[in-house]
C-alpha cells in the first residue's frame, strides 16, 4: 500500500492539511500548482491566513481581506475565486478531529464552459421571448416544460399557467373558460399521435372558439414529450378562403358565359340556318307565285280570245261557260293578292280586328256556297246544328280563315268529292272540323304544315304558294284559338279550329289597309 503522502501526492485536487492552530502541516504539488505555480510561495508551518498568493492574485472585485472568513462561513461548500491572471479557482474547508482540510480545484476551463453557456442561455432566452409565434414544450404526460412570452400572449395566460410542471388539461380548461379554446377537442391532440407515430412533424390547423385559426406544428422528442409552435394563420387562410371562393365564382362565371357564348353561337347558327330557308322559301315562293298569276292569267286570256272569235254566233251555254272560267280564274288571282296583303298585314301590325256577335254557322256555310259555285266538281257535306248562334268574333278574317281550309280541301282532293264540314261546342269553346279523302299529308310534315312558304311533299304538281295555312293559323290565334291537323298519306287531311265562344277582345285600329278587302275592289 502507498503510503499516505503519497496518495495524496497523485491526486488531481489540491490538497493543504492544516492544525488547529490554522497552520500549513503538508499540501501536495497540484495545490502549489494552482495557488502559485511557483515553489516557496507555500510552505510549511505558514499560517493559512498568510497565503499571499490568494491576497495579492484575488481579482479586483473580490474580498481581498475576507477571504479566509468567506471559506470558513462557507462551511464544507466550495467558493469560486478569480484571479488576477484570470484563473478561476475554488476552495472547500473541511474541519477534521486534528485540524482542517483545505481543498482547492482550478475551474478556468469549466467556468468558460459555464460563461459560455450562460450566454448561449441568454441568446435563447432573447430568441424565445422575440418570438412572433407561441413556442411551447412538454413532457411525455403532457406537462409544460417551458414556454414563450409570444405563447401566453396568444391565449392571455396568467404567469401561474406558464409555470414548469402544469398540465396541459389545465390550460385547455382555462382556454376555454375565457373563449380562446380549441372548437373540437377530441380533434386538437390529432397532430401530437400523427407526429408520436411517424417520428416526424406534423401540423395542423385549430380553429378556436373566438373565430382564429391557430396553426400548431409539432416535433416529438425522445423523451416522448414534444416542442410545439402556435402561429395565428387566420388571416392567410380567409385570404386563402376567398381566393379560392373567387377562383370558384370565376370559374362558374366562366363556365355560365361560355355556355352563353355556345348557347348564342347555337343560336346564331339556327337563325342563319332559318335565314337561309327562308332565302330558299321565298325565291320557290316568287316561283310559285308567278306560275300561279299565269296560269289563271293564260285561262282569262284564252277565254277572252274564243269570246272574241265567236261573238257573232256565240250561244248562251257557250257565254256561261266561259264567264265561269272567267270568274274563276280572277277569283283564285284575287285570293292569292289578299291571302299576299293579309300575311304582310299581319307581319307590320296594321291588322284591323273587330270583335263583334259573329253568326258562325251562316258565315261557314256562305263560305262553303261560295266555294261550290267555283268547284263544281266537289260537295260540301255540313254538319253545323251543334254551334251556337254567334260567337265573338271578327267575321272578315274567318272568313279568309274558312274560305282558305275549304279551298284546301277541294284543291287537295282532286279524285275525292265530298267535303265534310263539322261544328260542335266543347268546354265553352266551338270547333269546326273540315275532313276531306285527298292525298293527305307525311307524318314528317306535318309539324311543319303552318310554316311560311312550306308545301308538303304530297302538294307536288298542286297549285299553292304556302301561305295561306301559317295565314290561317296567326288569325286564329288572334281570336285566342288554335288549329290543329291529322292526316296520313293517301288518306285525306282533317284541319280543326277551335275559337272560344265569348272572347270580347278587340285590337286596337292600325294605320293599314280598311275594312275593304282587296278581294272586295276588285270584284267591284
Amino acid at each position: 500500500m502507498l503510503p499516505f503522502d503519497d496518495i495524496l501526492e497523485n491526486l488531481q485536487q489540491g490538497i493543504i492539511l492544516l492544525d488547529t492552530n490554522l497552520r500549513i502541516l503538508f499540501f501536495n504539488a497540484r495545490a502549489s500548482e494552482i495557488l502559485e505555480g511557483q515553489e516557496g510561495a507555500i510552505y510549511k508551518g505558514m499560517a493559512a491566513d498568510a497565503l499571499v498568493v490568494l491576497n495579492d492574485r484575488c481579482a479586483k472585485g473580490n474580498d481581498l481581506v475576507g477571504w479566509w472568513t468567506q471559506l470558513l462561513s462557507a462551511g464544507r461548500q466550495p467558493s469560486q475565486f478569480v484571479l488576477s491572471n484570470g484563473r478561476t479557482i475554488t476552495l472547500a474547508l473541511f474541519e477534521s478531529k486534528s485540524g482542517w482540510v483545505l481543498t482547492c480545484d482550478d475551474v478556468s476551463r469549466l467556468a468558460r464552459v459555464e460563461g459560455y453557456l450562460a450566454e448561449q442561455n441568454q441568446r435563447f432566452d432573447a430568441a424565445l421571448s422575440n418570438m412572433p409565434h407561441g413556442l411551447c414544450m412538454f413532457d411525455g404526460s403532457k406537462k409544460l416544460i417551458l414556454c414563450n412570452a409570444s405563447y401566453a400572449q396568444m391565449y392571455d395566460l396568467p404567469a401561474w399557467l406558464t409555470q414548469p410542471g402544469i398540465p396541459l388539461d389545465d390550460i385547455l380548461e382555462y382556454r376555454s373558460s375565457v373563449g380562446n379554446g380549441p372548437v373540437s377537442k377530441a380533434t386538437y391532440f390529432d397532430v401530437v399521435i400523427e407526429a408520436a407515430t411517424t417520428g416526424a412533424a406534423a401540423s395542423q390547423n385549430i380553429s378556436l372558439t373566438d373565430g382564429r385559426i391557430i396553426k400548431i406544428s409539432h416535433n416529438p422528442m425522445s423523451n416522448g414529450g414534444y416542442v410545439a409552435t402556435h402561429e395565428n394563420v387566420t388571416r392567410t387562410v380567409r385570404i386563402s378562403e376567398e381566393l379560392l371562393q373567387s377562383r370558384d365564382t370565376l370559374e362558374v362565371t366562366v363556365k355560365l358565359r361560355t355556355k352563353e357564348i355556345e348557347r348564342q353561337a347555337q343560336e346564331l347558327e339556327r337563325l342563319l340556318d332559318q335565314e337561309r330557308n327562308i332565302n330558299e322559301l321565298q325565291r320557290q315562293f316568287v316561283a310559285m307565285a308567278s306560275h300561279e298569276f299565269r296560269t289563271p292569267l293564260t285561262i282569262i286570256d284564252a277565254a277572252a280570245q274564243r269570246l272574241l272569235r265567236r261573238k257573232a254566233t256565240m250561244e248562251p251555254e257557250f257565254l256561261e261557260e266561259k264567264i265561269d272560267q272567267i270568274r274563276s280564274s280572277v277569283s283564285r288571282i284575287v285570293d292569292l293578292m289578299e291571302s299576299i296583303l293579309s300575311a304582310g298585314r299581319l307581319d307590320n301590325g296594321a291588322v284591323d280586328m273587330r270583335f263583334d256577335d259573329c253568326a258562325l254557322k251562316d258565315l261557314i256555310q256562305g263560305c262553303c256556297e261560295r266555294q261550290a259555285t267555283i268547284s263544281k266538281t266537289h260537295q260540301f257535306l255540313l254538319d253545323l246544328d251543334r254551334l251556337p248562334e254567334f260567337i265573338d268574333a271578327d267575321r272578315r278574317t274567318l272568313e279568309q280563315v274558312f274560305t282558305n281550309l275549304l279551298s284546301n280541301a277541294v284543291k287537295y282532293a282532286p279524285m275525292a268529292p265530298n267535303v265534310h264540314v263539322i261544328g260542335w261546342q266543347e268546354l265553352g269553346s266551338v270547333k269546326i272540323a273540315i275532313r276531306d279523302n285527298g292525298v293527305g299529308i307525311d307524318m314528317e310534315d306535318l309539324p311543319q304544315m303552318f310554316r311560311r312558304y312550306f308545301r308538303a311533299r304530297t302538294s307536288t304538281g298542286i297549285a299553292g304558294t304556302g301561305i295561306g295555312l301559317n295565314l290561317v293559323k296567326q288569325i286564329v290565334e288572334l281570336h285566342q284559338g288554335s288549329v290543329e291537323v291529322t292526316s296520313e298519306r293517301g288518306l285525306g287531311s282533317t284541319f280543326t279550329v277551335t275559337l272560344p265562344m265569348k272572347t270580347r277582345t278587340e285590337t286596337p285600329a292600325k294605320p293599314g289597309y280598311s275594312d275593304t278587302t282587296f278581294k272586295e275592289m276588285v270584284m267591284k
